[in-house]
């Protein structure tokens, strides 16, 4: 008996609050310009040790190409992380 008056009583309760939700959930989706890292640059071809001087430029160029892509990737990330503790 207490069985059927609980089912009885629940029924309406639960299609009331079936009423109040959402009708549709969205997906929220980052930044488009987040999710794209900058590519890795490719390592040159380097001249033989008597160019000593065009070598090391050529490697300081390299380095820092490869710097400044590690720093975009690293901004995008902090930038997706500031974005995901928003919503």
């Amino acid at each position: 008996m207490h069985g059927k008056l609980r089912l009885a009583l629940m029924t309406p309760l639960l299609m009331a609050c079936a009423a109040c939700g959402p009708t549709r959930i969205e997906r929220i989706k980052p930044p488009a310009d987040l999710l794209a890292c900058a590519d890795e640059p490719t390592a040159p071809d380097l001249p033989g040790r008597d160019q000593q001087a065009v070598r090391d430029a050529m490697t300081l160029n390299y380095l820092l190409s490869l710097r400044s892509a590690w720093g975009d990737c690293h901004s995008k990330i902090a930038g997706l992380a500031a974005w995901a503790k928003e919503n």
